[in-house]
C-alpha cells in the first residue's frame, strides 16, 4: 500500500478530511467529508448512537492511514456540546491509537500559523494559503480546507515531496508521535 497521511478536522456536523498519498508520480491529495446532523434534546442514546455512526465513518477514511494528523481539542468553542465534540475526539483519537496510526496533533493557533502565516489567520486566509499548495485542490468547505493543512504539514514533517514554506517546517505540535521520525 502507497505512504498516506491524512488530517482530519473533526466537527460534529462536517468533519473535513484530507488525504496525501505518495505515489510513483508524485504526492496526490484527496478529499472529503463525514456528515452528521442531531438535536439539541436528543437522547443519551440519540447521542451516542450519532457519536458512533460518525466516529465509525471518520474512522473509516483514516483506514491505511502511515500518520494521522488531528487539529487538537478546543475548549472555548461556542455551539454544540463540548461534552460531545471532545468524545469524538476521543473516540477518533482512540480508534487511530487502537489501529497503531501514529497521531500526531497541532492546535488550530499553530494550523492557521503554518499555513497562513498568522496564528488568528480566518477562513478566507487558511483556504488562500491552501490552494497556493494545492491548486485545483477540491477544497470545498472550511473543515476540509484546515484538514488538507493538517495533512500537508505532516508531510512536511515526515520529508515528503511536497510544496513548502519555511514556517511549515517549524509548526509546533501539541503532540508527536513516537514512530522513529521526528518532526522537522
Amino acid at each position: 500500500m502507497m505512504p498516506r497521511v491524512v488530517g482530519l478536522d473533526l466537527s460534529l456536523t462536517c468533519t473535513g478530511i484530507g488525504i496525501l498519498t505518495q505515489t510513483r508520480q508524485g504526492v496526490k491529495l484527496s478529499t472529503g467529508t463525514a456528515t452528521s446532523t442531531g438535536k439539541r434534546a436528543a437522547s443519551l442514546v440519540d447521542r451516542h448512537s450519532r457519536l458512533t455512526t460518525l466516529g465509525a465513518d471518520i474512522m473509516h477514511h483514516a483506514r491505511g492511514a502511515d500518520l494521522a494528523v488531528i487539529e487538537g481539542p478546543t475548549p472555548g468553542v461556542k455551539g454544540g456540546s463540548p461534552i460531545d465534540r471532545h468524545a469524538l475526539w476521543w473516540f477518533v483519537v482512540g480508534g487511530l491509537i487502537r489501529r497503531e496510526v501514529p497521531v500526531a496533533v497541532v492546535s488550530p493557533t499553530a494550523l492557521k500559523l503554518a499555513i497562513a502565516g498568522k496564528g488568528n489567520a480566518d477562513k478566507a486566509a487558511v483556504a488562500v494559503a491552501v490552494e497556493r499548495l494545492w491548486p485545483g485542490a477540491d477544497v470545498t468547505s472550511s473543515d476540509v480546507t484546515d484538514a488538507v493543512g493538517l495533512a500537508h504539514l505532516g508531510a512536511v514533517a515526515l520529508g515528503w515531496d511536497v510544496p513548502e514554506l519555511e514556517r511549515h517546517r517549524q509548526v509546533k505540535w501539541t503532540d508527536w508521535p513516537e514512530f522513529g521520525v521526528e518532526a522537522a
